[in-house]
């Protein structure tokens, strides 16, 4: 009778033992930190949904042009706070521009002096990330100084924005200079999208363009049904003289299917990786995290 007590107590042991072995190996948690195991690069992420996060690595990352999503913030609350309408224009002298920069907005004003709408300057620096069109609502807003300023009163000092397109155009080190850990991206982009941060107005206009984003179509994008609602902001830097690519990033918010949104950001640093090894790596990501959400967890 003892012996089978302590048989029965052992099965039950090894029961509850395998229980929560299948539910770890099954965890989003497990699943990642699997796949980063494979990984020759310096990757680091976070997920966010409603109020659990997952973090993998701590460090602060090059933000590149993820930073451009906090130039928007900034933007669109001077806007709010002084009153001033998306459509209204801003003159574009030529020694505003610099010519070398990526710059898809100077397909369309190839003559100077030309207006813009603040609408369409946004538009232009978010959905196809184009560094003039940052540069100019730098200026605006009143310098990096102000930007920062802004980051600290809504309460994320640690993300650094030290340097815009054009220096880190001329200067390569300086695109490790705007740098942030992908939780504290993905801590801003909720605490932005469901919090009180923007007007509701604002919030729709920066979900639009940020779903109209054209650059990283092989990065969280390709990890997702084609039917999926995507909002992102890619990051992507020069490579070094060794060939060494500063960082590939993606940052953003996935609609699922039952409406329930997750928040995410990949951020790989000094890789040797090809550009396309890069977006694959974030785009198996995305996939991980897609499939834990939708299939797993019903």
């Amino acid at each position: 009778m003892f012996m089978s007590k302590i048989k029965l107590f052992s099965i039950f042991l090894l029961t509850i033992l395998f229980i929560f072995l299948v539910i770890y190996i099954n965890s989003l948690s497990f699943k990642l930190k699997n796949f980063l195991k494979t990984q020759d690069a310096e990757i680091e992420l976070a997920v966010i949904k409603e109020n659990k996060i997952w973090v993998f690595g701590d460090k602060k990352q090059p933000l590149l042009s993820v930073f451009k999503y906090c130039v928007a913030l900034k933007v669109l609350n001077k806007l709010e706070k002084e009153d001033i309408s998306l459509d209204a224009t801003i003159t574009v002298k030529e020694n505003m521009i610099d010519k070398d920069l990526y710059s898809p907005m100077l397909k369309k004003y190839t003559y100077y002096p030309f207006k813009i709408s603040i609408r369409e300057l946004l538009e232009y620096m978010i959905s196809e990330s184009d560094n003039n069109a940052c540069d100019i609502l730098i200026n605006y807003i009143g310098g990096i100084d102000n930007l920062n300023n802004f980051l600290q009163d809504i309460g994320f000092r640690d993300i650094e924005i030290l340097s815009n397109e054009k220096e880190m155009n001329s200067d390569i080190s300086k695109q490790y200079l705007n740098k942030a850990c992908p939780k504290d991206i993905v801590n801003l982009m909720k605490s932005v999208r469901e919090g009180e941060i923007l007007s509701p107005e604002s919030k729709i206009f920066l979900d639009k363009i940020m779903i109209n984003t054209k650059t990283g179509e092989n990065k969280l994008k390709a990890g997702l049904p084609a039917d999926v609602i995507i909002g992102h902001k890619t990051g992507s830097s020069s490579r070094t003289s060794d060939g060494i690519k500063i960082a590939d990033n993606d940052a953003g918010y996935i609609i699922l299917p039952d409406g329930d949104v997750y928040y995410i950001a990949v951020m790989i640093k000094d890789s040797k990786m090809s550009d396309e090894d890069n977006a694959k790596v974030i785009s198996e990501v995305s996939q991980i995290v897609y499939e834990y959400f939708t299939v797993l967890m019903q």
